[in-house]
């Protein structure tokens, strides 16, 4: 069976990202793997607090925690369980995957056998995307398999 992996970030957009790659995934009649690349420990410690796909985060009174009381690997478990409860489907599996997060990624996908890799734009316009030094454009030139980029700024030009 094909599998598509939707790439989630602790960025708002995640809940767009999770709910477009489901919709594609189902279309295609394949299993879904939501993957998180862990961050560091300030990473999360300098988020504040983060509402995203149900997920609140362990951050409290909008004050950071100190890293060496934040365990990324919790935080990030945590976060995918609750994207899987949001998109109500208890047949998704869950991946944190440690590294550089376009290497992990395309790691993930390549372990996974995966058939496609979906993740989200932050820019805001399409073709900044691509950036050099992005995420995106790292996985988009480095992927053997399809890349599906679902936009997520509001203020995007085409």
């Amino acid at each position: 069976m094909k599998r598509v992996i939707i790439a989630l970030d602790f960025d708002p957009s995640a809940q767009k990202v999770a709910e477009e790659g489901y919709a594609l995934a189902k279309a295609l009649k394949a299993k879904v793997t939501l993957v998180h690349v862990k961050a560091d420990a300030d990473y999360y410690s300098s988020l504040g607090q983060v509402v995203v796909i149900g997920f609140s985060g362990h951050l409290k009174d909008d004050l950071p925690i100190a890293p060496d009381r934040i365990d990324p690997d919790t935080i990030s478990q945590e976060f995918l369980n609750k994207a899987m409860l949001h998109l109500a489907d208890k047949n998704i599996e869950v991946m944190v995957a440690n590294g550089s997060c376009a290497n992990s990624l395309i790691d993930a996908a390549n372990q996974l056998n995966a058939y496609m890799i979906v993740m989200g734009s932050h820019s805001r316009k399409w073709f900044e995307n691509t950036t050099i030094g992005s995420v995106t454009q790292k996985v988009l030139l480095g992927s053997s398999i399809p890349v599906f980029v679902i936009p997520t700024n509001k203020n995007r030009i085409d």
